[in-house]
């Protein structure tokens, strides 16, 4: 005969255990007075010889008087004498005449006395289907017994004998449980010890559908209170009750999840409670838990090394109710109290939590390739929910390592509360957390979160953070240091991803505020940046798109520094700290900024240049204004209007249009200043000039344009008042006669007007914009130096110079030519009325001295003619010409026919008298005297002319010698200026 697949254990025992009562109960009845000791006597040696049960039968004491059967101390021992089961006292009290007339076993008491059960899981065996197969001490010791009367199922038509008991008791028992197998092998479970196990049924019966009332008491592993009570079918096992098991010590089972968890329970306990109902359907039983509550108290976690990374006072999760036959799980509420999670998040962003985690060898099974085969039929899935979740006082603690050292970030007074999550629901789920960073910053979040897909949302606020906390991360970016700052913001964060857990939307709205920015520059530890207040608004960030939007940033009272240091560097180019080349492919993509306008109020931008001897600072303050429009996108240029003013009384306006966020920039801005003090400007003018300067106002209009690297600037400069100071030795001043320039630039009024343009290449390792200015400022006073009668020509309109005179041979007398010339020269000086003139006279040495010789001849001729003569119209004067022949006798003790003779002409011929003249010409002595007062009268006739015609002052014209040399080819008036 085929035998029936043995049943679980506790089913077996329960059943065996109802025949064996049955059994002694007959025995009691049939041998009452012969069964004792015929019992004790061959009922051991029986059952070691046919089933090898190793019993030690205790007395059995039968009492007629009061029908009862007592059973002593009883042993059921394993193969190796080790005790399994064993009890102090059974005792049991029949009721016969119920019994008789129920046809029933009817006890009016069962009783079991310090009961003992020593129960050991062996190595697992395998069943008839060669599946593995639990395996216990009891059940290979019972093992013979349970195959020579196998358990059949009853036939229908047969009926099992009732059993009744009034009182059924067990007192003072105890439960050993032990795994021999490794530990950490599926369903290891650490020694378990139950002690104190009292259990008491005030009325068992087997009759159909009776619910006999229960009540169980002891202790787990000597501290921890078990206890149940309840009701239970005994045929059918349904039943209903509760149980509770409170401060269970939890480190015991720390083999249980090592495979999955490198972490040592330093210490923490666990308490439950739950009430439960067992159902026999169609489907076999069915059960349920109900009011579940399970509470895990004072834990401490620890690393392999023996420090500690998570703790929690207690973990309460209460409402809990489990349908088995439906799949599902409802848990009321999960609270957990002063939490603290230690975490260390190293250079290269690995979580040390994650190295707790064991990795998992693959399955045989999965490592074989699959066979083709029928999909097998899955189970349906559990469903779970959790109704409430709550954290109160909690701490994060994490040290990481991004900015190259330990940073230890902390999160205290965690508070979270979250609404119901479960496995079908897509409804979003009330989020609320707070808490403080650092323990200075609260953060807080109010929003939903919703489990699948996965979505968040909510406002973000967060007060006050330091910004210096950012240093670390800045520090190999930027030479800067953040020295003081708070930043707080507001924004409301939506994410989201798709059924696949991709990303699908990452959006940012909100503003934030940053109040008392104070940052300084590393290179010489002085303030960089300033703010009072910034004000951001209308921020919108696109995660998906990369696009960032910014409604409005305001800048309260912001200071600025930009200096120019020894080298001519300035500070702007050494602020971003060279990186390292980044591998290919790991760029990111640059999100498209767009930032409607940013304000200034009350600002202050400090420029200094340290290059310079002494050092150049100016402050342009109460700074106002906006730019508009800003953004990265090519093509789009912000609109600037700014208005402030320099050294406080200086108005300065800034016009214009810029994009400066793209790979080739572009500018196109005005700026004018009205009345700058030019003892500001010293510096530059000791350095590039040589002269200090002492009184003045400067005001320009600049237009500077960028395109690329390529700037352009046009400088239309006024001056007004300049007076220099006192000269400064430098080596890159320019040896200019800077009074002269000043002179020749400034009109009636001491105004110079000037209009500088400058080009450059920014690209050039040795540009700067100072000096491109000056370079350009020194060619243009060079030029007005080296022709400056070109420049008082061009203030009258006309295009000759007017440095010179020409003069006709022998004249000193001015032409009306000459006289015109001279009046637009006189209306330049009166414009120019810091200039003075120098006028020197020269002559053409080798034409104007035989001029000046003819002229002496004709004045000898008028001695003695007694009027002037003209020799010019010698032919045409006899009296003239009869001086002539007396001037010639007196001079060379001839006449003239001696001399016609010589030279073959004839007498008072005009080619004689020609000759006669050129011979007493050249006798006519003229020294350099005599060319000097021709050239000197030259010039007093000029000067004269200015004076007594044009009203320009004496004092402004100066008449210099006259010195005369050979080499002198020209007969004019040379004239210069000075100041």
């Amino acid at each position: 005969m085929e035998t029936a697949m043995p049943k679980p254990l506790p089913t077996r025992l329960l059943r065996y255990a109802l025949y064996l009562c049955v059994a002694l109960l007959i025995a009691c009845v049939i041998l009452l007075w012969q069964a004792p000791g015929l019992a004790q006597r061959h009922l051991p040696g029986w059952l070691a010889k046919h089933y090898g049960l190793q019993l030690t039968l205790g007395e059995i004491r039968v009492s007629l008087q009061t029908p009862s059967l007592t059973l002593g101390p009883t042993t059921l021992l394993d193969a190796q004498q080790q005790p399994i089961l064993a009890f102090e006292q059974l005792l049991i009290v029949p009721k016969l005449k119920e019994s008789w007339q129920q046809r029933a076993v009817v006890l009016a008491e069962a009783s079991l006395s310090k009961p003992v059960a020593n129960l050991v899981r062996l190595a697992d065996g395998k069943g008839p289907d060669k599946q593995p197969e639990a395996r216990f001490n009891l059940t290979e010791a019972l093992a013979p017994l349970l195959a020579a009367d196998p358990v059949t199922p009853a036939e229908p038509t047969q009926e099992m004998l009732p059993v009744q008991i009034d009182k059924l008791t067990l007192v003072q028992g105890q439960v050993r449980y032990q795994d021999s197998r490794k530990p950490g092998s599926p369903g290891w479970v650490p020694k378990l010890a139950l002690d104190k196990l009292e259990l008491q049924l005030p009325g068992v019966s087997t009759a159909k559908g009776h619910q006999s009332p229960y009540q169980l008491s002891a202790t787990l592993n000597q501290k921890s209170p078990l206890k149940a009570r309840g009701e239970l079918d005994i045929l059918t096992g349904s039943g209903k009750g509760s149980v509770s098991l409170g401060k269970l010590a939890l480190a015991p089972f720390a083999p249980l999840w090592t495979p999955y968890l490198k972490a040592e329970l330093a210490r923490g306990d666990a308490s439950a409670e739950l009430s439960y109902r067992l159902t026999q359907g169609k489907q076999g039983l069915g059960w349920q838990l109900s009011n579940g509550k399970l509470l895990l108290n004072n834990w401490q976690l620890k690393r392999a090394k023996g420090s500690e990374f998570a703790r929690f006072n207690q973990l309460a999760l209460t409402g809990i109710s489990v349908d088995g036959a439906k799949q599902s799980l409802t848990i009321g509420s999960a609270t957990l109290k002063a939490p603290t999670l230690s975490a260390v998040l190293d250079e290269k962003q690995q979580l040390d939590l994650a190295a707790l985690l064991v990795a998992q060898p693959a399955t045989k099974a999965a490592a074989k390739p699959a066979k083709k085969t029928k999909p097998a039929q899955t189970s349906q899935p559990w469903r779970w929910q959790l109704k409430q979740s709550r954290i109160s006082e909690g701490h994060l603690k994490l040290t990481e390592s991004s900015s190259g050292k330990p940073l230890l970030r902390e999160l205290s007074g965690l508070s979270l509360s979250l609404g119901a999550l479960g496995s079908h629901a897509q409804a979003p789920s009330p989020l609320l957390l707070n808490a403080t960073l650092n323990q200075q910053s609260p953060v807080s979040f109010d929003g939903n979160l919703t489990p699948a897909p996965f979505a968040l949302s909510g406002t973000i606020k967060q007060q006050a953070l330091p910004l210096a906390w950012a240093q670390p991360y800045l520090q190999d970016l930027l030479r800067i240091k953040v020295q003081d700052g708070l930043l707080s913001s507001r924004t409301r964060l939506t994410l989201a991803t798709d059924a696949n857990g991709v990303l699908s939307r990452l959006d940012l709205e909100g503003g934030l505020d940053v109040d008392k920015l104070y940052v300084l520059d590393r290179a010489d530890n002085q303030r960089l940046l300033q703010i009072s207040r910034l004000e951001l608004t209308g921020l919108q960030y696109d995660g998906m798109s990369q696009q960032l939007k910014i409604a409005d940033i305001l800048l309260r009272q912001p200071f600025a520094r930009i200096e120019i240091s020894e080298t001519g560097i300035t500070n702007v180019q050494q602020l971003l700290l060279p990186q390292p080349d980044k591998p290919q492919g790991a760029s990111t993509p640059t999100p498209h900024i767009h930032i409607d306008q940013v304000r200034t109020e009350q600002g202050n931008l400090r420029f200094a240049d340290r290059s310079l001897s002494p050092e150049f600072v100016v402050d342009i303050a109460s700074l106002a204004g906006q730019s508009r429009h800003i953004s990265n996108v090519p093509g789009q240029r912000s609109e600037l209007a700014f208005n402030g003013k320099v050294d406080r009384y200086a108005p300065v306006t800034i016009r214009g249009g810029t994009n400066l966020l793209i790979d080739d920039p572009v500018l196109d801005v005005a700026v004018a200043f009205n009345n700058l003090e030019l003892t500001t400007f010293t510096p530059y003018s000791s350095t590039y000039a040589g002269y200090a300067i002492d009184k003045g106002q400067l005001s320009m209009k600049l237009n500077y344009k960028l395109q690329g690297n390529r700037l352009e600037g046009d400088n239309d400069i006024t001056i007004k008042k300049l007076q220099l100071g006192e000269k400064v030795k430098s080596e890159q001043a320019r040896d200019l006669p800077l009074g002269l320039a000043i002179a020749l630039l400034s009109d009636s009024n001491g105004v110079i007007k000037m209009n500088l343009k400058v080009k450059g290449d920014l690209d050039q390792p040795n540009f700067s914009l100072g000096n491109i200015f000056w370079d350009v400022l020194g060619n243009t006073l060079t030029k007005a130096i080296s022709s400056p009668f070109s420049l008082l020509a061009s203030l009258t309109g006309g295009t000759q110079d007017l440095d010179e005179l020409p003069f006709l041979p022998g004249s000193p007398d001015l032409s009306p030519s000459q006289q015109t010339k001279l009046d637009k020269l006189a209306q330049a000086l009166k414009e120019r009325p810091k200039l003075s003139m120098n006028i020197r006279g020269k002559v053409n040495f080798n034409e104007e001295r035989p001029i000046l010789q003819r002229q002496k001849l004709e004045r000898v001729l008028a001695k003695i003619t007694g009027s002037p003569v003209d020799l010019n119209l010698l032919e045409q004067d006899s009296t003239m010409q009869s001086a002539l022949a007396d001037a010639y006798e007196a001079k060379f003790n001839e006449d003239l026919g001696d001399l016609a003779d010589r030279l073959r002409l004839a007498e008072q011929s005009p080619a004689l008298r020609s000759q006669a003249v050129i011979l007493l010409r050249d006798q006519q002595l003229i020294t350099a005297k005599s060319l000097r007062s021709l050239a000197m009268r030259r010039a007093q006739n000029t000067k004269a002319f200015l004076v007594e015609n044009q009203g320009i002052a004496p004092e402004r014209l100066f008449v210099l010698d006259s010195l005369v040399k050979e080499t002198d080819k020209e007969a004019k008036v040379v004239l210069t200026l000075d100041n």
